[in-house]
């Protein structure tokens, strides 16, 4: 018998190269792994994900009692129990005249603000002594409607367009029904 050990006798007859075979491989798939991994959480660190906006505007619903605050512009949807309908506000439409060089910029403007209701069955008036203008001070600024009211029918919306000399900041418009204020439009008067 020799004096070497039955392991290294193994080693000596090519066993031991299919486990170091083996661990080179695993190696080698561990390195290649960790790598790809790595490699694709680096890219991926301090990401935020960004939602993907609705595939429409949602229209927020202004009910009694439950008024809505939006942009001016926006759309309400009007739930008044067997009445159901939409509003929308827009402007004001400034007329502003031609900037002088060296003229003041102007601190008031005349305009107007366009009023649309449209309603899906009976009939909804449409007041314009139901509006509000008001500026940023709370102050109300007083408007001329084009008629006192507008009837909205199916298929026949009711529109108002209501004149008056509006400051520069901020303003909102709001229309009561019932003496409760159901919708507010809020916005920007900028004249520079």
């Amino acid at each position: 018998m020799s004096d070497r050990s039955t392991s290294q006798g193994r080693a000596h007859l090519g066993r031991g190269l299919g486990r170091r075979h083996a661990a080179v491989a695993v190696l080698v798939l561990l390195l290649i792994g960790g790598t790809g991994c790595s490699k694709g959480s680096s890219e991926d660190l301090g990401r935020v994900p960004i939602p993907t906006p609705p595939p429409s505007p949602v229209v927020p619903t202004a009910s009694a009692g439950h008024a809505q605050l939006v942009a001016m512009g926006d759309a309400v949807h009007l739930d008044l129990g067997s009445q159901q309908g939409q509003v929308t506000a827009t402007g004001p439409a400034l007329d502003l005249p031609a900037p002088s060089p060296g003229a003041a910029v102007p601190t008031a403007s005349k305009g107007s603000i366009t009023v649309v209701l449209h309603v899906t069955a009976g009939n909804q008036v449409l007041n314009a002594d139901a509006l509000a203008v008001t500026d940023e001070l709370g102050h109300t600024v007083p408007f001329i409607p084009d008629a006192p009211s507008a009837t909205a029918s199916p298929g026949h919306d009711a529109i108002l367009h209501l004149a008056a000399t509006f400051t520069a900041g901020h303003s909102t418009l709001t229309w009561n029904n019932a003496g409760k204020p159901l919708a507010t439009w809020d916005f920007e008067v900028e004249l520079d």
